[in-house]
């Protein structure tokens, strides 16, 4: 066995070629970073390569001058995996040297990567103009990108007898894997108008035109990156723009429900420890904790405020929901969502916490639930200040102080006679307070992140202190100026399972300095009977009267089964007496109404059962069992889609098994997605529906044809630019 590293370099470079598999030029790739390795550090054998060699070539390396500055930690990182797999050869091998779990890779912050809109894309898409070979071929080369989502080398690799009758061809990319990639009519189109202008015979489908004479040469990867450049200039789009980038969805502050935690997608995305998130298995009508197996961020200035029945997320364009089609339950971008068209909701979500020591007391929890809603907190006076018209709710309050810090508070009439204050004069309890990021002004205020992995009762407790301050008696709601702590309550309500509904009002209001302005106040309302009941049962709360419904009927949720419906009709027309047999045996007398109007579970069961019992077999039938079975999904109507021009930062998610998971209480599709061009239209919708890199992980993650693809693919490039 060889002892010098140069020879084991050697057998190692033959045994990724041959054993492994890889590619002439990852070896080139490894052979280079060895050498430079081995060159610098002159180690000759495997016993004396060692911890400090390594770490000095680490050092030398990040002083190496790069393309702008110093060396990118990624590129540090590709010397460092050739090197541990070089050390894992040799422990194979049997051979005595550093082990490869000594090395780490150096941290790589995440990219951060302008978008371009939908506008600069068009620009850049018209760029070649005219007749010429060479404008022909450009367009043919960002047609080609934007239909197939091509690597910049698969591309160059193309040979000019590429069947342009059929809407697809495969490829064989990274990996040697081969994958198939679909052809848009545009796209066809471009290539053909390209093809019928050459007059040459090289083999290759893109080729470099210069001078008159020369001999042509195959177009390189770099070449095609500088032409997508060029166009990029001319547009006016001053960002970088490159032929494969990735997009992102979600809001920083959108909240991503776990099991039992509740989170945002910032903190999410920053945590080191893998996460686990809730997602939603749609055939087993279940919830079920999943897997965060990859994750981007990146700037926008483009957002979405996505408002239905009474919940708003905020996302991209490009961000997908679930909603019901005459295929089923399929994924929709939101750029996609007209208002009253419905999108997958939660109902509730059932808590499995598991047992650990209670932090603070349910009291404990009443009272800073109280603070949250109507406190104030101030270090002049030295402690907290709660007010109240009903003097038998200060009393209250003042006991659960004493169980709380140990003392009671002081209690005074306000000077206008309206109602009482307690003051609570304790430093310490202030300071406690505070810690739990109760810091900000009103119209700023977050429910306390620790409260969301808490148990049930302390929960509860919160929430009733939280109404006692800020809820109405009778009907169930509660106000505040804070938007996004209301929307923190209603995920707190969902783990109950108790549905909320968010409303802003905005009025004039005004100041006791004579000066009017305008105010928005948000209110969220609990009036879906269910959830009514469940409020009253389940919230302690020292308001009085609140009203609900103890007798209550399934007719009024709302499944958005048109589509479905309208694509059955005929079916079902055709088939002679079944309309009859609907009306007078099923109690069904006027179907077609259900083409334009939202079914009930009690008549889409009828109507399922009706087909089973007459032998109907249609796969719209199957759609209609699905939908009707899901009790645990609640569908939103879209009732605002409001476009916000301002900078974010947004985050993406790749979610294993369920693909989709809970954010500010819609069902999210599993959005993480290698694009075709950074906003891009012309997406294959594939790709943007499932979030998946290529269309090999499609295929291998939801058992789907090619067959289905090319449908999808073809029923999405239809509506390309009209």
């Amino acid at each position: 066995m060889a002892s010098d590293l140069q020879e084991m370099k050697t057998q190692f470079l033959e045994y990724l070629e041959i054993e492994k598999g890889r590619s002439v030029k990852t070896v080139e790739n490894y052979d280079r970073y060895l050498t430079r390795f081995l060159t610098h550090t002159k180690v000759a054998s495997p016993a004396k390569l060692t911890e400090p060699l390594v770490r000095e070539f680490r050092l030398w390396l990040n002083r190496q001058p790069g393309v702008s500055g110093d060396m990118k930690k990624k590129t540090q990182n590709y010397y460092l995996i050739a090197l541990r797999s070089f050390l894992k050869y040799m422990r194979k091998q049997n051979i005595e040297s550093l082990s490869p779990e000594r090395i780490e890779l150096a941290k790589v912050g995440g990219r951060d990567l302008d978008l371009i809109t939908a506008a600069e894309l068009e620009r850049l898409m018209k760029g070649p103009s005219g007749n010429s070979l060479t404008a022909l071929r450009d367009r043919a080369i960002l047609e080609l990108f934007f239909s197939t989502g091509l690597r910049v080398s698969e591309l160059c690799s193309l040979d000019r007898d590429l069947d342009l009758s059929r809407d697809e061809f495969s490829i064989r990319g990274k990996g040697d894997k081969v994958r198939v990639v679909f052809l848009s009519p545009t796209a066809k189109k471009a290539v053909k108008e390209y093809l019928e202008k050459r007059g040459d015979v090289e083999g290759a489908l893109f080729v470099s035109y210069g001078r008159a004479g020369k001999k042509l040469q195959t177009l390189t990867p770099r070449s095609v990156e500088r032409i997508v450049k060029q166009y990029a200039i001319r547009a006016g789009i001053t960002r970088k723009v490159t032929p494969h980038v990735i997009r992102h969805c979600l809001h920083p502050e959108t909240r991503v429900m776990g099991n039992p935690s509740l989170t945002t997608a910032e903190k999410l995305f920053t945590a080191n420890d893998t996460k686990k998130v809730l997602g939603f298995d749609w055939f087993n009508n279940r919830f079920i904790r999943a897997a965060i197996t990859h994750k981007e961020t990146h700037k926008t200035d483009h957002m979405i405020s996505l408002w239905a029945d009474g919940r708003e997320i905020l996302c991209t364009p490009y961000h997908s929901f679930f909603t019901v089609t005459e295929n089923g339950i399929t994924a929709i971008q939101v750029q996609e969502l007209k208002i009253g068209d419905y999108v997958a909701g939660v109902r509730g979500i059932e808590m499995h916490l598991e047992k650990h020591a209670e932090t603070e007391s349910t009291d404990f929890w009443r009272l800073l639930g109280y603070i949250l809603g109507d406190g104030t907190l101030s270090e002049a006076r030295r402690g907290i200040i709660l007010n109240d018209k009903d003097r038998r709710h200060i009393d209250l309050y003042n006991e659960i102080v004493h169980h709380v810090t140990g003392r009671y508070g002081t209690i005074v009439a306000l000077s206008n006679g309206h109602g009482f204050a307690l003051n609570i004069y304790n430093v310490d309890f202030l300071k406690k307070v505070r810690s739990f990021g109760i810091t900000q002004r009103s119209k700023y205020r977050r429910v306390p992140p620790q409260l969301f992995q808490e148990s049930e009762e302390n929960i509860r407790s919160f929430l009733a202190g939280y109404y006692d301050a800020e809820g109405n008696n009778g009907a169930i709601k509660m106000f505040s100026a804070s938007k996004e702590l209301l929307k923190d309550v209603q995920m707190l309500l969902l783990r109950l399972s108790i549905e909320s509904i968010l409303l802003p009002r905005t009025r004039m209001v005004k100041l006791p300095q004579g000066r009017t302005i305008q105010h928005t106040i948000y209110t969220l309302y609990v009036t879906y009977p269910p959830s009514q009941n469940r409020f009253v049962e389940l919230i302690p709360t020292f308001k009085q009267n609140l009203q609900s419904k103890k007798k209550w009927m399934r007719l009024d949720i709302a499944l958005p089964t048109q589509n479905i419906v309208r694509t059955l009709y005929p079916v079902l027309l055709e088939k002679k007496g079944f309309m009859h047999l609907l009306g007078e045996e099923y109690g069904i007398r006027y179907l077609k109404r259900y083409t334009r109007i939202c079914t009930t579970p009690t008549l889409l069961q009828s109507l399922i059962k009706a087909c089973d019992e007459n032998n109907v077999k249609h796969l719209c039938v199957e759609h209609l069992r699905l939908v009707h079975s899901l009790d645990s999904i609640r569908w939103l109507r879209v009732k605002r889609i409001e476009n916000l021009s301002e900078p974010s930062i947004v985050y993406d998610f790749t979610v294993e098994p369920t693909h989709n998971f809970i954010t500010d209480g819609f069902i999210s599709h599993n959005s993480f997605a290698t694009d075709l061009l950074e906003n891009g239209a012309d997406l294959r919708s594939v790709q943007a529906l499932l979030g998946h890199a290529n269309i090999a992980t499609t295929q291998v993650y939801t058992h789907v044809t090619d067959k289905h693809l090319r449908e999808v693919h073809k029923a999405f490039h239809g509506k390309r630019r009209r």
